[in-house]
C-alpha cells in the first residue's frame, strides 16, 4: 500500500512503454479507494500532464475531483471554504469538458454538493433536470439522476414529488439493486409521513433484497414499526420519531432534536429509547461532534446491547475511535467486541479484519 512509491515505478513504465497512463489511472483509483488521496491526486496529475489530446485526460480530470470530494466530505472536518472551493473546481471542470453524458456523474456529484452541503436545492434541482434532458443519456444514468433528484426533493420538503421519481426508478429496474434502493427510499417516505402500514409492506419485501445493506436496513425499519405500534394503540411516539427522522435527513437538526427530546419527556422508558439515541448519534456525526456521538453509541451498547442496534453501535463506535478520535486501542477493543459478542452480525467479518490490521497482522490481499 505504498502508492507513492508505486507511482514512481509506474510513471517510468508508462514513459518507456508509452501506454498513455492506462495503468496509472488504475493505480490512482486503487489509491483513492484506500484513502491515499495525495497519491491519487499525483497520479491523476501525471495523466493530465500528458495533454488534452491524451485518451485518459477526461477521466483523470473527473476522477481527480471525485477523489478530492471523498477526501473533503469523508473526513468530516471540512470548512465552508473547502466546500465552496470544491464547487468552483467542479464547475470549472464542467465548463472545460462540457456538460454531456460523459460528464454526467460529475454533474450528479455537484448537485449533491449543492443540495446537501450548500443547501441550495434549487440549483441542484436545475442541474439534475438538465442532466436528465441530455441527449444519449442511458437508462442507468437516468435512474441514478432520478434517485439523486428524489433525495433533493425530500430535502426541499417535496416528498410526493420525490416519491414519483423513486417510483419511476423502481418500475424501470424491478429486479436490480437500483430498483430495490428506489423501493427502500419510497418506503422511507411513507414512514416519514406516518403511513406505517404501507411502509412496512414495502420493507417486508425488501428483507430479501439482493443488497445486504438494503436488506438489513429494511429489517431494522420493519422491526422498528412492529415494536412501536404493537405495544400500544398510541402512534404519537412513532409519529414524532418519524418527523425527527425526516428533519435529520433535511439537516434541520434543531427541530429534530426537539422532537427527540419530546419523546424522552412525554414517553419515558418507551421502546424507542435506543432508536432515539441512535438518531442523536447521527445528528452529532453530521455536526462533527465526535465525542458526543461516541457517547450516544456507548449509551446504546450499555443499555440496549442485546437489541437490534447493539452490533451496529459497537461497530460504528470502533470506526469512530479509529478514524475520528484516534484511539486505536479502543478501536481494537470494540472491533473485537463485534465478532466476539455478535458472531452472526453482518459486521463480524469486517470487524475481525480491522482488528487484525490494527494489531499489526499481515493481511492476505
Amino acid at each position: 500500500k505504498d502508492f507513492s512509491s508505486a507511482l514512481i515505478h509506474d510513471k517510468a513504465l508508462d514513459k518507456r512503454l508509452k501506454t498513455n497512463g492506462d495503468d496509472i489511472i488504475k493505480l490512482a483509483a486503487l489509491a483513492r479507494s484506500n484513502g491515499d488521496y495525495k497519491a491519487a491526486a499525483d497520479a491523476y496529475d501525471y495523466v493530465i500532464s500528458l495533454g488534452k489530446d491524451a485518451p485518459n485526460y477526461r477521466t483523470a480530470k473527473i476522477e481527480k475531483i471525485h477523489a478530492k470530494y471523498d477526501q473533503i466530505t469523508l473526513s468530516g472536518q471540512y470548512t465552508q471554504a473547502d466546500i465552496l472551493g470544491l464547487q468552483a473546481e467542479m464547475n470549472s471542470t464542467l465548463d472545460e469538458l462540457g456538460r454531456d453524458v460523459r460528464t454526467i456523474e460529475l454533474m450528479r456529484t455537484l448537485a449533491h454538493l449543492d443540495a446537501f452541503y450548500l443547501f441550495d436545492t434549487k440549483k441542484a434541482d436545475t442541474l439534475l433536470e438538465a442532466a436528465l434532458a441530455l441527449p444519449g443519456i442511458s437508462p442507468m444514468q437516468t435512474a441514478q439522476c432520478k434517485l439523486e433528484l428524489g433525495d433533493v426533493l425530500v430535502l426541499d420538503g417535496q416528498v410526493w414529488e420525490a416519491s414519483l421519481r423513486y417510483s419511476q426508478v423502481e418500475k424501470a429496474f424491478k429486479f436490480e439493486d437500483i430498483g430495490e434502493e428506489a423501493k427502500y427510499r419510497n418506503s422511507k417516505i411513507a414512514f416519514y409521513v406516518g403511513d406505517f402500514k404501507w411502509a412496512q409492506v414495502q420493507l417486508n419485501v425488501l428483507k430479501t433484497a439482493t443488497s445486504k445493506t438494503i436488506a438489513n436496513d429494511a429489517m431494522y425499519m420493519s422491526i422498528l414499526i412492529t415494536e412501536n405500534l404493537a405495544l400500544d394503540s398510541n402512534p404519537d411516539p412513532l409519529l414524532k420519531f418519524a418527523r425527527a427522522d425526516l428533519m435529520i435527513f433535511q439537516n434541520r437538526f434543531d427541530i429534530a432534536t426537539l422532537e427527540l427530546d419530546s419523546i424522552d419527556k412525554l414517553y419515558p422508558a418507551h421502546s424507542l429509547e435506543d432508536d432515539v439515541l441512535f438518531r442523536r448519534y447521527q445528528i452529532a456525526m453530521k455536526q462533527q461532534k465526535w465525542t458526543e456521538a461516541a457517547g450516544y453509541l456507548q449509551g446504546i451498547i450499555t443499555g440496549y446491547g442485546t437489541d437490534i442496534l447493539g452490533d451496529d453501535a459497537t461497530y460504528l463506535l470502533a470506526q469512530l475511535y479509529e478514524t475520528k478520535l484516534n484511539d486505536k486501542e479502543k478501536a481494537k477493543q470494540y472491533y473485537s467486541d463485534v465478532f466476539t459478542n455478535y458472531p452472526s452480525s453482518t459486521f463480524a467479518t469486517d470487524a475481525r479484519k480491522k482488528f487484525r490490521e490494527l494489531r499489526g497482522d499481515k493481511i492476505a490481499q
